[in-house]
Parts: C-alpha cells; sequence; structure tokens
C-alpha cells in the first residue's frame, strides 16, 4: 500500500473515490469543500439541504461524480459534533468510510480534510491518524467466505489532501501505515478458528511476520518450561493434546544495561474454561483468547520498523485451556516460576497463572518496566465494553506513559483501582495466593494476582476482554470483529520510554 500527502486542489486529485470529512451542525460548506461542490453542480449542498446528509458520527452518503471530477466517487463522511471529536472517533469513522469504499470496489482513496474540522492536532497527528484508519478499513472479517456478493478489493493508494505537508507529516504518514499493518494482522490472526490457529501454528505465524525485521526469536518448548519450574503455565496446558509454548521476541534498541521495557501477552488459543467448563453459548468467541499474545507481537514488528532507542523484551506464553482425565482440577495447588505457590480455585481464571511465569520470565531477563496485555476478565468487559480497555498499575509514572501511549493511538484507556482496600481477597488459606476470590471487583483482583510477579518494578496491566472483539450492531463507534487493541498503544509506548528514560 501506498500514501502521500498531495498539495492540490481536492476537485483536482485523481482517485477512484473522494472522502469528504464534514462536522455535524456547520451552517455552510467549507471552502475546501465548496470547491467541489462547484464542480458537481452543487449536489453536495442540495443533500445538506434535503437532511439526506446530517455530519452525525459515520453519516455517509455516496455520490456518482458523473465525469465532473478526475475521481469516480464522492462519498460524504460526518464526524460528529466538533466538540465531541477526539482521534478515536475520527479513526473509527474514517475506518469505517474506507471500508465502505473497497467494498465498493475502491481501490485508489484520496481525503479530503478541511481545515477547521481537525485544526486543534498536529499536521503529523492528523496525517498519522488518516492514513491508520485509511489503512485499518483493508481488514475483512469474512475472509474465510469462500463465495461474496462484494468486489474483493484492497485499498492499495491513500493520498491526503488540505494538510500543510512537511517533513514530520510525511513520517507520520509512513508510520500510520505500519501501525495499521501490524494491527490489521493481529486482527487477522485473532478472527482464525482455533483449529486454525493452535499454539504451534502461532508460533510459525510469528515466525513469518518476524522475519527480516531483525526481531530475535525464541521459543521455549515444554521441556523448557519444566527446567525452569513454571508450574503455573504447565497446569494450564496440562488438559490439552496440543504443546504449550512460549514465544520470546528481543528489541535491542536502546544501550546494554538500559532501560527494557517487557511486553507480557496472554495467549490462550481457546478458553473452554477447563474443568470450570463455560457455559455453551458464545463460546465460540473463546478463538479471541489469544489476543493480548498477538498484540504484542504486532507491536514487536512495528517497534522493530519504528527503532525507538529502547530494549524491549516480548514474552507470549500460549496454550489451550480444555478439559480432559489429564486436566488440572479446582482445589490443586501448584508452583509459579518465582516460587509462589496457587490454589486454582477455577481453571477458568486461567490467563492469570500462564501470564505469572510469563512475567517471572521478563523480570529474569531484566526488564524494568512491565506492561501485560491480556483477554482476562468478563468482569472488566462487563463494565467497560468495547469502548475501552481497563488499566492497573503500581507506579504512576509508567502509567502516565501509557495513557499518553493511548492518546496518539487513538485508543480509549480507564485506569481502574488496586487500593490498599482490596488487598487479602486473593490469600489463600493453604497456599500463598488462589486465583480467584470474591464475586465482585474481578478485574481487580485479577489484577492482584498478577501484581505478585512483576518483583516491585513499574508495572500496568491492561485488560482488554472488552476492547479486543467488538459484536454490538449498535455501537457503530466502534469497528465490529477483532479491533487489534493495544497493538498502536504498546508501539507508542515504547518510542515514549525511549525518550523519557523513566
Amino acid at each position: 500500500m501506498q500514501a502521500r500527502l498531495l498539495k492540490a486542489t481536492p476537485e483536482s486529485v485523481q482517485a477512484d473515490a473522494l472522502m469528504v470529512l464534514l462536522l455535524q451542525g456547520e451552517a455552510t460548506l467549507p471552502a475546501e469543500v465548496a470547491g467541489v461542490d462547484q464542480k458537481l453542480g452543487g449536489a453536495i449542498q442540495e443533500v445538506v439541504r434535503d437532511r439526506q446528509f446530517t455530519g452525525k458520527l459515520m453519516d455517509q452518503v455516496y455520490l456518482r461524480n458523473l465525469g465532473k471530477l478526475p475521481s469516480t466517487w464522492t462519498l460524504l463522511l460526518g464526524l460528529g459534533k466538533a466538540e465531541a471529536l477526539d482521534p478515536v472517533r475520527v479513526r473509527n469513522a474514517v475506518q469505517a468510510g474506507a471500508r465502505f469504499l473497497r467494498k465498493k470496489g475502491n481501490r485508489r482513496l484520496a481525503v479530503l480534510v478541511p481545515a477547521a474540522a481537525l485544526q486543534r492536532w498536529a499536521p503529523a497527528d492528523v496525517a498519522r491518524t488518516l492514513t491508520e484508519a485509511v489503512a485499518l478499513g483493508n481488514f475483512e472479517q469474512r475472509s474465510l467466505r469462500t463465495r461474496s456478493d462484494e468486489p474483493q478489493v484492497d485499498i492499495e493508494d491513500i493520498t491526503i489532501v488540505g494538510l500543510d505537508s512537511d517533513r514530520g507529516a510525511a513520517e507520520a504518514v509512513a508510520a500510520g501505515l505500519t501501525l495499521a499493518n501490524a494491527t490489521n494482522q493481529v486482527r487477522e490472526w485473532v478472527n482464525l478458528p482455533a483449529n486454525a490457529f493452535t499454539p504451534s501454528v502461532f508460533v510459525e505465524k510469528v515466525r513469518e511476520f518476524t522475519k527480516g525485521s531483525g526481531l530475535e526469536m525464541q521459543v521455549l518448548e515444554m521441556e523448557d518450561m519444566r527446567r525452569l519450574r513454571m508450574g503455573a503455565l504447565l497446569a494450564v496446558a496440562k488438559g490439552s493434546d496440543e504443546p504449550a509454548k512460549m514465544i520470546v521476541l528481543r528489541y535491542r534498541g536502546g544501550k546494554p544495561g538500559g532501560p527494557t521495557l517487557a511486553l507480557v501477552g496472554k495467549g490462550i488459543t481457546f478458553d473452554s474454561g477447563g474443568i470450570s467448563l463455560k457455559p455453551a453459548d458464545h463460546m465460540e468467541y473463546m478463538k479471541s483468547d489469544m489476543g493480548g499474545g498477538a498484540a504484542v507481537v504486532g507491536a514487536m514488528r512495528a517497534i522493530a520498523d519504528l527503532k525507538p532507542a529502547v530494549n524491549v523484551i516480548a514474552v507470549v506464553p500460549t496454550t489451550e485451556n480444555m478439559p480432559s482425565g489429564k486436566a488440572t482440577r479446582p482445589g490443586d495447588v501448584v508452583t509459579a516460576s518465582n516460587g509462589k505457590t496457587i490454589e486454582i480455585i477455577n481453571t477458568d481464571a486461567e490467563g492469570r497463572l500462564i501470564l505469572a511465569d510469563g512475567i517471572t520470565y521478563a523480570v529474569k531477563e531484566g526488564a524494568t518496566h512491565i506492561v501485560d496485555v491480556a483477554t482476562l476478565t468478563g468482569s472488566i468487559a462487563r463494565s467497560l465494553g468495547p469502548v475501552a480497555m481497563g488499566a492497573f498499575t503500581n507506579n504512576n509514572q509508567l502509567m502516565g506513559l501509557v495513557r499518553r501511549a493511548a492518546d496518539l493511538a487513538g485508543e480509549r484507556v480507564w485506569e481502574m483501582p488496586t487500593w490498599a482496600d482490596y488487598d487479602g481477597l486473593i490469600d489463600s488459606d493453604i497456599a500463598d495466593i488462589k486465583n480467584t476470590a470474591v464475586l465482585w471487583a474481578g478485574a481487580t483482583t485479577a489484577a492482584l494476582f498478577l501484581r505478585e510477579f512483576v518483583d516491585g518494578r513499574p508495572w500496568v496491566h491492561l485488560d482488554i476482554a472488552g476492547s479486543a472483539w467488538q459484536d454490538s450492531s449498535e455501537l457503530k463507534a466502534v469497528p465490529k470483529g477483532p479491533t487489534g487493541s493495544a497493538v498502536r498503544l504498546l508501539a507508542h509506548l515504547a518510542h515514549l520510554l525511549a525518550i523519557e528514560k523513566t
């Protein structure tokens, strides 16, 4: 895919389709759009006057240009009210518009940005946002269908018109493509059925995806886990015939001995709940329980391409969680690789078990800062839905960087409490800790469990159980299907850590 900024009048741009971004409630058309409207014989003004187009978020009107412009089609796309506009809503609206145009068979898109619409942000941030948004529109959730009534094309060329183009904005366009491509790869993986994405397949997919990137890859096998006494991860893996793996990626962009960011991702390729079996309804979505691990890998590929001056290690423990005669039982006690004993109350609280050994491995490998990412709890999904990921921390400085990274990425993060009031909820009568506690504050108690393994390092836990997948047709502001949650956030975080040296 190619993307570029272009200094030209929008009515002179050659493309299959011209996407025009408009705010809700504008009394007159912006000057940049008025020129297009004049060429179209007042067609834009007419649909606005007749309220066929209002500018509400996601509002769309598709116009045939009838040879009056070098482009074949014009799509009017609503951004909503100016006061509610932010990079999240811009990305999602433009992504939806790009997806619509792609499904109409358009390969070359031009995006017109009226100056007043996005004037609150720097040109580089707008350029990256729009590039990412259009490129994200290339993801197709129905990729496994053998027949389709819609044209099967990809967007191949993006032209952004109306921005002041400087070196920073041009570099931002290139970065936007990198980040969007990494996000789309993760969405494709999360979308695959579990029979096509086992832990072994995960390893091979990562090997192929990172080939030639400069990332160092290591894979720990089950005999390595036994040698390293990863009893928590092995306890989850016992019930499956598929061997567990631990994927380790290293990016050496900083000085030896400098700050090392560890990204630890949950890689459960299918979660049946184990002996504590989940209800059958909607269990098919448990193919996406490796979303955190996939996000970490996607972020690492983007980091390798963008080259921040910091060291990063990614750790992805990956296994299935299945019931069988070999499976771990509720009431069993296992020992994690840091020596803590864990009473397993519920085998469906398996993500925190594999992350415990993943985080411990990162600590032993020299991590100075730790961020773990996991589709961990139904609790956070019920609290925040698919709109935001929940964040938990022991360090305000690192949390501040995560917030800034989320803003740059166009992703929403909401910090949840880990107050001392909750201490004691994961205490066990017969072991050091237990893997589940009371019926309430489930996301917080899961985070408290993970905190037991960070060895005092600055740490943020991102629970993406809600944000990794969106299945509500009512919530138009978030794209349906796998979202690639946290990929771009983690990549931006590495850059910020390189700058801040926190």
